[in-house]
C-alpha cells in the first residue's frame, strides 16, 4: 500500500487518495450450502508483506510473503490480490482518508489443501499527514469462496482486521465460521 506506486496515485485528488490500506468487507452471502461435518469456529492470524501489483483502471495491492496459523486450519503460507476502489474514496475524520477495497485471499497457498475467501470493505489511513508515511487500519468481512483438499466443499463466513504499517508489513486477523 505504501509503496512508490500507489503513493503517486494517491498523490492525486482528494477521491483519489482514498486508495489506501488493505483490508476488506463482504457481503456474508450466507453459508447455506454447510458441509455434513458441521459448523466449527475459524480463527486465523496471519503476517505478510504489501506490494503494488499490475491493474487496468485501478490500484491494485499483492500480498505476498504471508504465513498464518490457526484453528481448524494449522499454520501455512498466505497470499492475495486486492482492488482499492480509488474513486470511491472518503475522509477518515482525522484528516486522512479512506477506501472501499475487495479481493481475495488464499489460505494454503502452494499446498493442496487450500480455502480460498472473498474479501471486500474499507481501509483507512490512522490519522492524517502523507499517505506515503502512514499506516492503515481495516475491517472486512470475509466469506470461503471455495477451497480444495480438506477442505472441499467448505463453506463459511466472519470477520476480519487488518493493521499495515508505513513499512508495508501487514497483520491479519480472521474470526468466523467454516462448514466442513
Amino acid at each position: 500500500m505504501n509503496s512508490t506506486r500507489m503513493r503517486a496515485a494517491l498523490a492525486v485528488p482528494a477521491a483519489a487518495l482514498a486508495a489506501l490500506g488493505l483490508c476488506a468487507a463482504t457481503n456474508v452471502a450466507g453459508a447455506a450450502d454447510h458441509g455434513s461435518h458441521g459448523s466449527e469456529r475459524l480463527v486465523v492470524r496471519g503476517d505478510a508483506t504489501v506490494a503494488d501489483a499490475p491493474c487496468p483502471g485501478g490500484v491494485c495491492l499483492e500480498i505476498k510473503d504471508g504465513s498464518f496459523r490457526g484453528t481448524p486450519v494449522g499454520t501455512g503460507a498466505y497470499e492475495g490480490a486486492m482492488k482499492l476502489k480509488v474513486a470511491d474514496g472518503f475522509p477518515n475524520g482525522e484528516g486522512g482518508v479512506c477506501a472501499p477495497i475487495r479481493g481475495e485471499i488464499v489460505l494454503g497457498s502452494g499446498s493442496p489443501d487450500r480455502l480460498v475467501l472473498a474479501v471486500a470493505g474499507d481501509s483507512c489511513q490512522d490519522g492524517a499527514g502523507p499517505v506515503t508515511a502512514a499506516s492503515f487500519t481495516g475491517l472486512a468481512r470475509f466469506r470461503v469462496k471455495h477451497g480444495s483438499g480438506a477442505y472441499a466443499g467448505a463453506s463459511g463466513a466472519g470477520l476480519a482486521s487488518f493493521s499495515e504499517d508505513a513499512a508495508d508489513h501487514d497483520r491479519m486477523t480472521m474470526i468466523g465460521r467454516i462448514w466442513l
